[in-house]
């Protein structure tokens, strides 16, 4: 099938979108990704599956103005036929009772976590959830987080995120963080995380052609070996993954 059910416009900036696709619907879990074609003249766009309803046969993506889909937003209507669509791809996210857990994220890459969040805290996690000052654009993130936090604290600047993590875990045991954003971000959540040893996770946001691990751009190095986030990941032991390493690989993509 393939169809657009229904599009709820959050702002001009960002859109939730719900696709009628059985299959993928019935197999979705947190940290799973689709790659979508929205018509004949667009290349294939990884979206993180936000949400699932099995019994409708539906999920759930956002979409984001700010991921530059001005023009994408604006032209999505109900009934659409999707020319294209492959998923649930990656591997899910592990969830079980950790205890607590600090979750990180920034701006628009925040998406990836509003699933894990959601699913921790149906598992009995303590969840304590850091966001970046949100904007018009992203502002429905924060309210999606909040409905499954015991905790939200907010961060203006990467340093800042660090410093979150550092005074939650000066008050109480964090027993996991699982983190997402900016790569830069992620390298100091890390070195922050192995310093308290602390485990880590963390969600990427690759650029990637096909998803299905043919391409190679996603690939990434973690404890010493290549692995791709397409089919490894999304989610990779943060204390494993080489930051330097994909911090270069992004630079020639910018």
């Amino acid at each position: 099938m393939n169809i657009i059910k229904e599009i709820v416009r959050h702002s001009a900036h960002t859109a939730e979108v719900v696709i009628e696709a059985p299959s993928v619907a019935a197999s979705a879990r947190a940290g799973h990704f689709v790659m979508i074609r929205f018509s004949e003249n667009l290349p294939r766009i990884p979206f993180t599956i936000v949400d699932s309803d099995p019994a409708a046969g539906t999920f759930t993506i956002i979409i984001h103005k700010g991921a530059k889909l001005t023009e994408l937003i604006d032209s999505l209507e109900p009934g659409r036929e999707l020319p294209n669509l492959l998923g649930p791809l990656g591997q899910a996210f592990e969830i079980k009772n950790y205890g607590t857990v600090l979750c990180i994220g920034d701006g628009v890459g925040f998406v990836p976590l509003i699933p894990v969040i959601r699913e921790l805290k149906k598992a009995g996690n303590k969840v304590i959830t850091v966001v970046s000052e949100f904007t018009e654009s992203n502002a429905c993130l924060r309210s999606m987080a909040e409905n499954h936090s015991d905790e939200i604290l907010s961060s203006s600047s990467r340093e800042e995120a660090v410093e979150r993590l550092r005074s939650v875990s000066a008050g109480e045991k964090v027993d996991l963080v699982v983190m997402t954003g900016p790569t830069d971000m992620m390298k100091m959540l890390a070195t922050e995380c192995r310093e308290q040893q602390i485990p880590a996770r963390c969600i990427l946001n690759m650029i990637m052609l096909d998803g299905v691990g043919l391409c190679g751009i996603c690939r990434v190095m973690v404890d010493g070996k290549r692995k791709l986030t397409c089919i490894d990941g999304p989610t990779f032991d943060a204390l494993q993954v080489d930051f330097d390493q994909l911090l270069n690989r992004q630079r020639n993509y910018v």
